[in-house]
């Protein structure tokens, strides 16, 4: 193992009790962020994009996450050969997914590695063209939180030119077929090695892939493409939504052409606190002052709690039994926190603070004597 291998975790960018989900879109973002293709301007795009799908490969499969937080990366052996053939479980779907249409990566090919045998392959067509994500955040109140609410968010994003209809140019005859790709947005070198023959394929400097160039561009979009665009779209939120987290919204990314594939908007979500509960997972625990003379008697009190049939908060009458203790517990089935995957909900737990009088008057004092004396 070399010394200079970081921390899948690290990697990835997410805690060692993240979930599933939550270790699929670290990769998803990062896979976007660091794909060579996509990725000009970082020289060791290439190098973090493997790190990253080496991560990927060890903490989304089960038993090599037990492995590796057991030995470490004495527990794993990790075969990138896999990846580069499509040979990781599922590997093919997240990334058209992320990438589009394609189905995959092709091989070491899509990698500047090609022409190992079978494994190397050859692109039919230029790849679509893929949107770039928006991250935003919004803010909602706890009870919007607990029953879900719909909420319209104003986003900025690029989209194209509608008097150039996306293309740049001032008008069609402004377009010509690149000299340099032939239109086809690729240049490919081939090389030979103790390997055999190595096709190596990059992205077209002359038009950037696009397989055409102009030579009058659009004047409202100076050539660009795209204009910036105010939009506003309609989000719901699912009850049960944990303070942090980002929801997904397909397609309401940057547009960077026509017929290309709208990125997604990432929604952060803030909560703003209530006092009168905390939220431990999908159980709300609430605390509930109680007078001393109610503590030991008994008696009841009306605590705050959350009512799913009316959507909204409300309150519930709690008996408290003769002799209730400080800090003591009482649970309330279904009234806490939604469930986002599956149904159900979580438990409301009443803890009990005694209220201790801080004066009393001679009155008080001369019958708390006297039931001191009787408790003897």
């Amino acid at each position: 193992m070399s010394v200079n291998k970081r921390d899948y975790y690290e990697v990835l960018g997410v805690s060692k009790d993240a979930s599933l989900n939550g270790i699929k879109l670290a990769y998803r973002r990062l896979a976007r962020k660091l794909h060579p293709d996509l990725n000009k301007t970082d020289p060791k795009a290439k190098e973090k994009f493997i790190e990253v799908q080496e991560a990927y490969e060890v903490l989304s499969d089960e038993q090599k996450r037990q492995n590796y937080d057991r030995f470490g990366f004495s527990g794993v052996h990790v075969n990138m050969g896999d990846f580069f053939s499509g040979g990781i479980p599922g590997i093919d779907e997240l990334l058209r997914s992320i990438f589009g249409g394609f189905s995959s990566f092709g091989g070491f090919d899509d990698f500047g590695f090609g022409g190992f045998g079978s494994r190397a392959r050859r692109r039919s067509a230029p790849r679509r063209e893929v949107g770039q994500d928006i991250e935003d955040y919004v803010e909602i109140t706890f009870e919007e939180a607990m029953f879900g609410v719909k909420k319209d968010i104003l986003i900025e994003r690029y989209t194209p030119c509608d008097d150039c209809e996306g293309s740049g140019a001032e008008d069609p005859s402004s377009i010509r077929t690149c000299p340099q790709c032939q239109g086809t947005g690729r240049i490919r070198k081939m090389t030979q090695s103790g390997f055999g023959t190595i096709i190596r394929e990059t992205e077209c400097y002359t038009c950037n892939g696009a397989g055409r160039v102009i030579e009058k561009k659009c004047k409202t979009c100076n050539g660009k493409k795209v204009v910036p665009e105010s939009k506003t779209i309609h989000v719901s939120i699912p009850p049960g939504v944990e303070n942090g987290v980002h929801l997904k919204v397909q397609g309401a990314g940057h547009v960077p052409s026509v017929n290309a594939i709208p990125g997604d908007l990432y929604l952060g979500i803030r909560i703003t606190g209530d006092e009168k509960f905390i939220r431990r997972g999908n159980d709300l625990y609430t605390p509930a002052n109680v007078d001393i003379v109610t503590a030991i008697i008994g008696g009841k009190i009306n605590i705050p709690t959350l009512n799913y049939k009316e959507k909204k908060l409300t309150e519930k009458e709690l008996t408290i039994p003769p002799g209730t203790q400080p800090g003591t517990e009482f649970r309330i089935k279904s009234r806490g926190v939604s469930y986002m995957r599956g149904r159900g909900r979580g438990d409301q737990y009443v803890i009990v603070k005694i209220e201790i009088p801080k004066k009393v008057s001679d009155k008080q004092k001369e019958l708390l004597q006297k039931f001191k004396e009787l408790n003897k």
